[in-house]
């Protein structure tokens, strides 16, 4: 996302809407709005749809930081369809304050309103259409960090990382869930200083609103891929211990007696504890943590960018062998996934 530059709303009605002082859409041309949303959110279709649609066009996008999070207010004015594929690098927890919205998560189907939310995967393809009195609070939620509270839980990443994106508002977890959003929104809104937003007390807080969102995944026990089946036992230090070290040094020779000497055991105990708790051997781990690292690095690259100097930053020095590894796990070539992020 690209640093805030909020400016004060000066139209009275736009003034008392959510996160007003972070102002940084407000146009009436759909392409302008989809050239500048995009470059918040991420590269995607909109176009206004229905009746009348371009003359209620009116797009209006709040955005502020938050301990790491994103929040946003969103509104069209008219009727929309959206179409931003793959979100990759976030979460999206959209809970509407008004109106509603057909979203479409992958093989999920939800109709969002005031009582019932989403909160969008990236590992699924996302189309909506918003009613013309849609309007939106939005977190956004880095991957790498609800990821990580996953695996606190966990102690893995589930793969497919699948579940149910709707979000009933009216039970307990749920109206939880809407209270905290609303909490973040009211103290970014009261900040002395706009451009504030990393503090320890709002990383906290984030922190906790995180862990939230991860209980509602895990909630329904059973009917989703983080089911109860797919959870391990806690791995032994060792094991954490060569994890930590790989993902610090993808970018060095990763050879099964050093790592074994830095988390302090035999190289067999190390070679049985990744079999055992990662149902994986060790040189396949450090493959996939290079070619998820690979992939991050080509998502959030310039525009200049080479994926042949990419995967060498994280250890992949055969590029070819690389390649067919990062299609196997992702379903795209490299190349492929560099030219989606410039869309």
């Amino acid at each position: 996302m690209e640093d805030e530059k909020p400016r004060e709303p000066h139209d009275p009605v736009a003034a008392a809407l959510p996160l007003a002082r972070y102002t940084l859409v407000d146009t009436r041309d759909p392409e302008l709005s989809r050239e500048q949303i995009g470059r918040i959110f991420c590269p995607h279709d909109l176009n206004p749809v229905g009746p009348g649609a371009a003359a209620l066009f009116e797009a209006r996008h709040h955005s502020a930081a938050f301990g790491g999070l994103t929040l946003n207010f969103v509104s069209y004015g008219a009727q929309v369809e959206i179409d931003p594929g793959c979100l990759d690098r976030f979460f999206l927890l959209q809970v509407p304050l008004a109106g509603s919205a057909l979203v479409r998560n992958g093989p999920y189907e939800t109709l969002a309103n005031v009582d019932r939310a989403t909160l969008l995967s990236p590992a699924f393809p996302t189309r909506m259409v918003w009613d013309a009195g849609c309007e939106k609070l939005i977190v956004l939620v880095p991957r790498g960090l609800l990821e990580e509270h996953v695996i606190r839980v966990l102690d893995r990443i589930p793969r497919p990382f699948e579940f149910d994106p709707a979000i009933d508002l009216r039970r307990p977890r749920g109206a939880a869930i809407r209270s905290q959003v609303t909490l973040l929104q009211h103290l970014a809104e009261s900040r002395d200083r706009p451009s504030a937003g990393t503090d320890v007390f709002e990383r906290e807080l984030a922190s906790a609103f995180v862990t939230l969102l991860v209980g509602h995944m895990l909630e329904r026990d059973g009917e989703t891929s983080l089911s109860q089946s797919q959870r391990v036992s806690v791995a032994p230090a060792h094991v954490r211990r060569a994890e930590e070290y790989i993902r610090a040094h993808l970018d060095s020779a990763l050879t099964l007696p050093h790592l074994a000497e830095k988390s302090g055991s035999s190289m067999r105990s190390l070679q049985e504890g990744f079999r055992q708790f990662r149902e994986s051997t060790i040189s396949d781990f450090i493959l996939a943590q290079r070619l998820d690292r690979w992939r991050a690095l080509i998502l959030a690259s310039d525009a200049d960018a080479k994926v042949g100097d990419l995967a060498l930053c994280v250890g992949l020095n055969h590029l070819g062998r690389a390649a067919a590894a990062y299609r196997d796990r992702f379903g795209e070539a490299p190349s492929q996934t560099l030219r989606r992020r410039r869309r």
